[in-house]
């Protein structure tokens, strides 16, 4: 059986110095002396651009041409006008934007969708508007615009998009945007990433290597960034190619920024660092383990479902690792995948992500998600976009909660605590897991320790599968170790995905889920009151679609108590 413990987090004295580290090079940053250390020599040119295998969105380009921005399904309207438009660079002068707005802005992404539209005049003039504008406002440091991560994305979308930001026959503004690479890349050079964890902290460091491989004189940067993201890989990516944050989303992003950077070390003549290369090499099998039956993520973590077609062009660009397998089947990430026939199963059997790295992670520990062929059956309810409607009330909190996962809860409490300031603290410090397979039968066992200190309870899970993929049986078992306790109550939950109707049936003890394509399954229990439930499914982090729930419910007992439960395919005569 293997075991994964939390790793602890900083001391508060520890913490305290970062942020105080951080407020000092802040302020270093903002003032004269910072703006002359940026000072270089100006580049003319570049030496070639990079190659954006990724596609962006017409309709969102076409959107930036009639003045308005797209991003994760939603429009920023300009209040100021009744037409909602924005002109010239009025966008780079509002205040307040929402944090997804303002990194989407200044990160530049949309270029990606701009250079889609057809109209490829109006495209490049709208781009060479903004790109102007932006410099006229932000071409000095400033605390967001110029975090380290923002800026890493932009040096990358500037040159990759430089047929559309750099040709134009105004040579003062030519000069002045390839000045503000180089200028960007400095800081960057000089930020290093002291104060950075998880993605953001590979989007910096990816931006700096690109800026050393693609502009003149950029070896100093190559190097740096390249000897700062060799550490960085032995921390953000774990051996067995997971990320650290456990958000299958975040490994999906980091993967595609990675494979993009190792692609243009070979472009540019330069060997692929090996220890980039075997990384890469490892997320690609882990992310494909992620995967439902309809292509898309499993929801951990913060992480949304993702387009099917985005995550078959990373596998398409990465056309040498197209049949690895994966690095080890009990690795350090904690997600347990069995498949078979059409059905996949996918469990979370990892304690929470590092404090640190946790801004999105969820309290869902033993939580699972199953699927039939493209179906989804049993889900996590996902996770809120701020920009998602009505995400200001506790919509984004609730879907963090151990409640919106399919999992077990006692005393309707989190398994693991969802902290004021958006990260998880305390909670399962040790996670086990074994899993056993005879003959295309597949047994997983896995238990978590996030209920000890406050119920005195270990939640074991057991969870087989046959060898066809239609018999799913499982057992939940709630060991008390503590006797002098109140026993809690319980909710074993099992959120449905929302094409799925439901139905009770016999004693109580049964419903019937009938499927799209009219197929079934049938969903049966032991061991605690079965009841049907309104739920919430946020599967692309966006749009709030109704659901359903099966909840079996109960009090624990002082010793041990047993929760089973089925799930199989059935025929059904109507």
């Amino acid at each position: 059986m293997s075991q994964i413990r939390r790793q602890p987090t900083r001391s508060f004295f520890a913490r305290l110095q970062e942020r105080l580290k951080d407020k000092a090079r802040k302020a270093v940053c903002a003032s004269r002396f910072y703006e002359f250390r940026l000072k270089g020599k100006h580049p003319l040119r570049l030496r070639d651009t990079p190659k954006d295998p990724w596609a962006g969105s017409v309709a969102a380009g076409s959107h930036i041409l009639s003045g308005g921005f797209y991003c994760q399904g939603r429009i920023l309207k300009n209040p100021r006008r009744e037409n909602g438009q924005w002109q010239a660079g009025e966008i780079w002068q509002t205040k307040d934007l929402n944090p997804i707005w303002q990194q989407h802005l200044h990160a530049f992404c949309w270029l990606r969708d701009l250079a889609r539209v057809v109209d490829r005049t109006a495209a490049r003039t709208k781009a060479i508007t903004l790109t102007r504008n932006w410099l006229q406002s932000f071409d000095r440091w400033h605390d967001q615009a110029w975090a380290p991560d923002i800026t890493g994305q932009r040096i990358i979308n500037w040159m990759v998009h430089a047929a559309l930001i750099l040709d134009s026959d105004d040579l003062v503004y030519r000069s002045k945007l390839l000045n503000s690479l180089a200028r960007q890349a400095r800081h960057l050079y000089h930020a290093g990433d002291d104060h950075l964890r998880g993605l953001p902290r590979l989007q910096a460091l990816s931006g700096l290597i690109m800026a050393g491989l693609y502009l003149p004189g950029g070896d100093d940067w190559l190097k740096r960034g390249t000897d700062l993201l060799t550490a960085a890989l032995g921390q953000e990516i774990l051996a067995d190619g997971g990320i650290a944050s456990r958000n299958p989303q975040d490994l999906y992003r980091a993967l595609r920024i990675l494979l993009m950077v190792r692609a243009s070390y070979g472009a540019m003549g330069h060997a692929v660092p090996k220890k980039l290369d075997d990384v890469v090499r490892h997320m690609i099998p882990m992310l494909k383990s992620l995967q439902h039956g309809d292509g898309c993520l499993a929801l951990f973590n913060g992480s949304s479902e993702q387009n099917a077609s985005d995550l078959a062009a990373i596998f398409a660009f990465a056309v040498d690792c197209k049949n690895l397998a994966p690095v080890s089947k009990d690795g350090k990430s904690g997600f347990r995948r069995r498949h078979q026939g059409n059905t996949v199963v996918i469990m979370d059997a990892g304690p929470p992500p590092e404090r640190e790295v946790s801004q999105q992670g969820h309290a869902g520990t033993l939580s699972f998600e199953m699927s039939d062929g493209a179906q989804r059956i049993i889900v996590n309810c996902g996770a809120a976009s701020s920009l998602t409607p009505m995400a200001e009330g506790n919509l984004y909190k609730l879907s963090r909660s151990t409640a919106a996962h399919s999992t077990v809860i006692l005393n309707d409490k989190n398994s693991s605590e969802i902290r004021k300031d958006g990260l998880i603290g305390r909670g399962p410090v040790m996670v086990s897991c074994a899993r056993t397979s005879e003959q295309g039968h597949s047994l997983l066992t896995a238990s978590h320790d996030g209920y000890l200190s406050r119920f005195g309870i270990i939640h074991h899970r057991t969870i087989y599968m046959n060898d066809l993929g239609d018999d799913l049986r499982g057992e939940d078992i709630l060991e008390s170790l503590n006797l002098g306790s109140r026993p809690p109550d319980f909710d074993v939950r099992f959120h449905i995905h929302p094409h799925i109707s439901l139905t009770r049936q016999g004693a109580g003890d049964r419903v019937l889920l009938r499927l799209p394509g009219s197929e079934y399954w049938q969903f049966q229990c032991a061991g605690g009151v079965l009841a049907v439930e309104e739920s919430l499914y946020l599967g692309d982090g966006l749009r709030l679609q109704n659901a359903r729930q099966i909840v079996v419910s109960g009090t624990a007992g002082h010793k041990k108590t047993v929760i089973k439960w089925s799930l199989r395919r059935i025929e059904h005569n109507n």
